[in-house]
């Protein structure tokens, strides 16, 4: 995953409140990974994107 590359595109800014721990321990991820929390909260929301694709308005039908 650290070969991958994440927010090649245009990017945008996103300011959002979200709870202190989250932010320390995105801190600490990037850190001990040398992922910037950039990257790591772009591959956050695409496994998020991903696994709730109905919140997108896609219906996936599994067999």
């Amino acid at each position: 995953m650290k070969s991958q590359k994440h927010n090649q595109g245009e990017t945008a800014e996103l300011k959002v409140q979200i709870e202190k721990n989250l932010i320390e321990d995105l801190q600490t991820m990037s850190k001990n990974s040398d992922i910037p929390i950039e990257d790591i909260v772009a591959i956050a929301i695409k496994r998020f994107k991903s696994s709730h694709a109905d919140y997108m308005g896609i219906k996936l039908d599994y067999p």
